[in-house]
């Protein structure tokens, strides 16, 4: 997959008393832009695959890399990558840029584990969603 890439704005609810976005939000976000690819990749909403298709993707790691603080209404522009895709696992990078700025400013390395929901053991990735990856 080439890199899906989003631009979202810091909000106010984002930052912490210095006034930078506060560490737990970055998640928020890679995980927004993890939903949203799936849309529009698949083309049918995320949460059909969770709901109608009962599969998951629960986080089994991630490391996460702050380089430079993002401060309220700066664009946090995020690009996801797939690094690596196993027999039920995915790995992704997320970087995050400040607006055009050619460096991430957060570098997150994660991956993810492909699981029934009703059950939450590993199944193989579905071969409509490796074929997006």
């Amino acid at each position: 997959m080439t890199g899906y890439e989003v631009t979202l704005p810091v909000r106010f609810g984002q930052v912490d008393y210095a006034g930078i976005m506060f560490y737990p939000r970055f998640f928020d976000n890679f995980h927004t832009v993890f939903e949203d690819m799936f849309t529009v990749k698949l083309g049918m909403p995320y949460m059909s695959l969770l709901q109608d298709r009962r599969i998951g993707f629960p986080t089994a790691s991630i490391a996460t890399d702050f380089r430079r603080p993002f401060r309220f209404g700066e664009p946090m522009r995020i690009v996801l990558t797939v690094t690596r895709i196993g027999r039920s696992s995915i790995d992704f990078r997320y970087c995050g840029y400040n607006g055009a700025d050619p460096e991430p400013s957060v570098e997150a390395r994660s991956t993810v584990v492909t699981v029934d929901l009703d059950t939450l053991k590993a199944v193989e990735i579905p071969a409509d969603v490796r074929a997006v990856l």
